[in-house]
């Protein structure tokens, strides 16, 4: 199945393009492939340590509005791509926004704004034979510097190596799948049992 991963040019779009044979396209890349049966979107590269009570409008432009009007757009894009003949839209973002880190307020609020969009996209689309889903990692796979913000979760069952992009992989081919249709709507966490979320 042709699939596209768009996102910026860090390590983990990178690897995740590789293992997928897929072409890496920015985030918002104006075009895509017109055969892509599959489009995975990485979100959640920009974090940035800012105090909710110091965060001015531009931060908040910046740190929320930006990233969810550009995954918005790649959203857009990816459903035009697939109209008429389906496909399979997956969302991989950080696991700290389902549970909030100090200091990153406006990061966290996009990445939960997103997640509600990619679920709102989910139930719209799902008729078309566009599937929308979401798989949730670790935040130093996106941000490896702000290790620190995600200090304060469990530790996980399975501890972090070589192998978690890997899983992370797995899970996206499994979500890429035609005949997993009835997977709709989800958010897959892949980070060692760190988040046991229901």
């Amino acid at each position: 199945m042709p699939t596209a991963v768009l996102g910026p040019p860090t390590a983990l779009s990178r690897a995740l393009a590789d293992a997928l044979s897929a072409h890496l396209c920015g985030l918002d890349a104006v075009s895509l492939p017109r055969d892509a049966t599959g489009v995975v979107i990485v979100v959640g590269a920009d974090a940035h340590d800012v105090s909710v009570s110091s965060a001015g409008d531009e931060d908040w432009r910046r740190l929320t509005e930006e990233p969810m009007r550009l995954t918005l757009m790649a959203l857009q894009r990816s459903r035009s791509v697939m109209s008429g003949r389906g496909g399979r839209i997956v969302l991989v973002t950080p696991t700290i926004g389902m549970v909030g880190a100090r200091h990153l307020v406006p990061y966290t609020t996009a990445l939960e704004g997103i997640r509600a969009m990619a679920k709102s996209a989910a139930r719209q689309w799902a008729a078309s034979n566009i599937v929308v889903n979401t798989v949730a990692a670790p935040l130093p796979l996106f941000a490896p510097d702000m290790r620190g913000s995600a200090a304060h979760l469990t530790a996980a069952a399975v501890p972090a190596d070589d192998d978690l992009v890997q899983s992370i992989v797995s899970t996206l081919r499994f979500l890429l799948q035609t005949d997993s249709r009835h997977v709709v709507g989800a958010t897959m966490v892949v980070d060692g049992g760190a988040l046991m979320l229901p």
